[in-house]
């Protein structure tokens, strides 16, 4: 019986010793890669209002030419999915009214005691319209029913166009509380 305890016990202490690698931990950061003079035609802004990857959110709007705060995750690969939102003030208390739902164009990796950059820009994200890189219907779909559900609850989300209108009987906006999936 004695024997066994040592042997219960030092294999409780390898798993315990190999599950921490590193003392750094693992993190991840937003970087908003759009800048106001990206292209003429846009709107003088274009923060992003909030991100989300595997099963971290980013819940700070991050303006054009940012960084987020870092925040904590657990090593893996996902999409990385965001809000944009053109012409908002980053800095504002009210919610924006236009939101554009965005997706990585690839999976995003991060190991153990890692960061993670989650790019957001025309060439790193799909989803906006007017760069020429609309979702797919089922793509933008999963971002505004299971990955931002709070914010586009009262309406309905044309990837084709990227637009948003009310949904049948109701007058809302764009702004709201997040979701996750």
């Amino acid at each position: 019986m004695k024997i066994w305890k040592i042997v219960a016990r030092t294999w409780a202490l390898f798993l315990l010793a190999s599950a921490c690698n590193t003392a750094e931990p693992t993190s991840a950061v937003l970087s908003n890669e759009y800048s106001p003079a990206d292209k003429a035609d846009r709107a003088d802004s274009m923060p992003v209002y909030k991100g989300w990857w595997a099963v971290a959110q980013f819940p700070e709007p991050v303006a054009a030419g940012q960084v987020s705060n870092p925040v904590r995750v657990v090593p893996g690969s996902d999409y990385g999915y965001a809000l944009l939102a053109p012409g908002w003030d980053a800095t504002s208390d009210t919610p924006p009214t236009t939101l554009i739902p965005l997706r990585s164009t690839q999976k995003l990796g991060v190991g153990r005691g890692e960061l993670l950059t989650f790019v957001v820009s025309d060439q790193a994200t799909l989803g906006d319209c007017r760069a020429g890189m609309p979702l797919t219907q089922e793509d933008a779909d999963y971002i505004t029913r299971r990955v931002f559900p709070g914010e586009f609850a009262t309406l309905a989300y044309d990837a084709e166009s990227c637009t948003s209108s009310p949904v049948a009987g109701d007058e809302g906006d764009a702004g709201g509380t997040s979701g996750s999936p």
